[in-house]
């Protein structure tokens, strides 16, 4: 019941941000509202390969985002992916597909140097996973966010609530919820920029987690370049991750980490070229460490994760 109040929830919501944002574009020439959006799809493939796992192999994912925002005032995003993982010793690969949609509305008030943002997210996951303990994903992610009028500070709050399927070894349901207060700060004249953000992570059901609280923090360092030059970045990003993770909500990235394993800490490197006034391209890397526990043992065991990700994004 829970899960379809949320759903029901997130439909009306959607539904109101679009009918306001249209509602102001009503009475405009087809030019000017034209003009009025900005329209970007990506899409994008990425492979993730494991070592040091007894069961995993590797992971590809596939799949198209779209963002459309509406002058300053707001947007709505969304997308879809496809992925694949496969195991080791001849077991039946999981095929899941992923759903995301998100709406956001912008603020000025007079008295607040600078902008507010709400924003909601809303996450579908469903595989075919046969203990049905990553599948049947929904998620629902608000945050408040402010960025000052001289962008150099940024701050916002995040909380997502996640459920989850009935298992289906007798380890009940699963609710998980997250807290992602974020920093942001710009120097150099804001060709860097420093982020900051804590994963704060409660899961409900100890059967379905090694631990029922994680905390992470999350360092992401941009620096961006003046170049004109196809061949030089438009900006280039590290980042890392200490502590621990699981079951997390990514709101840079719109994904979430259903499967039961906890991320013990990881880096990443990230770059964007600017290809025309249309077209640019981004690719990752990066490199995770998991820890996981053998269910017919008992024990717990660590593996890496490399992946490498690339998308394509066009603009209108």
């Amino acid at each position: 019941m829970t899960t379809m109040k949320t759903q029901h929830y997130l439909t009306r919501y959607f539904a109101v941000c679009l009918a306001i944002m249209c509602g102001q574009a009503d009475g405009s020439e087809e030019s000017a509202i034209a003009d009025s959006w900005t329209l970007k799809l990506t899409p994008m493939v990425s492979y993730t390969g494991y070592g040091g796992s007894p069961l995993r192999s590797g992971m590809t994912s596939a799949g198209v985002y779209f963002d459309a925002q509406y002058l300053d005032r707001g947007g709505i995003a969304g997308g879809a992916t496809y992925t694949n993982l496969n195991f080791k010793g001849g077991s039946s690969a999981l095929n899941q597909a992923s759903e995301f949609l998100s709406g956001r509305l912008n603020f000025t008030p007079e008295w607040l140097a600078g902008r507010l943002t709400v924003r909601l997210d809303g996450h579908q996951i469903n595989n075919d996973d046969s203990t049905n303990e990553s599948d049947e994903v929904q998620v629902v992610a608000p945050q408040l966010s402010y960025l000052h009028e001289s962008k150099s500070f940024y701050a916002d709050l995040g909380y997502a609530v996640s459920f989850y399927g009935e298992s289906k070894i007798g380890n009940g349901s699963l609710t998980v919820q997250q807290w992602t207060p974020t920093l942001g700060f710009g120097f150099n004249q804001n060709y860097d920029w420093l982020q900051l953000r804590l994963y704060d992570v409660n899961v409900s059901n100890p059967l379905r987690a090694m631990r029922g609280h994680t905390d992470a923090a999350e360092i992401k360092l941009t620096h961006y370049f003046s170049s004109q030059s196809p061949w030089i970045p438009s900006w280039v990003t590290a980042g890392g991750l200490a502590g621990n993770r699981m079951y997390a909500v990514d709101s840079d990235t719109a994904l979430v980490y259903n499967l039961a394993d906890e991320q013990k800490g990881g880096g990443f490197l990230a770059a964007q070229w600017k290809l025309s006034s249309q077209y640019k391209a981004t690719l990752s890397s990066g490199y995770d460490i998991y820890e996981t526990r053998d269910y017919g043992t008992g024990n717990r065991y660590t593996y890496s994760g490399a992946n490498v990700f690339l998308g394509v994004t066009a603009q209108w």
